[in-house]
């Protein structure tokens, strides 16, 4: 059994062209890691089978309904996962994971630039009940 757990983290800042989702999924795959998470995706909730890549592993996702936001994970199969919460505006994706018997809750977090004191508020009230 391998110690560690390799995770990546980006700020994507945009998957629609095909071609730099290829390039980024390419380059995603060689890195081999356990654990993506993506920001900023901007694919609509329609179109969520763009994100699509097994290789990559199960895929979760909190997408809206246009071209804005968006959050993925990526986690292998090997790891045992389930989604936990999602909203529907491309912001916050929490998915449980468990890693060397230890749960642990995965964020994908997209914050606003805007409001942001209601939006912690908010991710802090899902945490708290997540945590009851």
């Amino acid at each position: 059994m391998k110690k560690g757990v390799k995770l990546i983290s980006i700020n994507i800042n945009g998957l629609n062209d095909p071609s730099k989702r290829k390039r980024i999924f390419s380059k995603l795959e060689k890195q081999k890691a356990d654990i993506i998470c993506l920001q900023e995706v901007h694919i609509k909730t329609q179109d969520q089978n763009y994100l699509q890549n097994k290789k990559l592993g199960k895929m979760y996702v909190s997408l809206a309904e246009e071209k804005k936001r968006g959050v993925v994970l990526y986690i292998k199969e090997e790891i045992n996962s389930k989604l936990i919460y999602n909203d529907t505006i491309g912001r916050i994706l929490m998915v449980e994971v468990i890693i060397q018997n230890k749960k642990v809750l995965l964020g994908g977090i997209n914050a606003p630039n805007k409001n942001q004191n209601e939006f912690y508020k908010t991710l802090y009230e899902k945490i708290v009940e997540i945590g009851n």
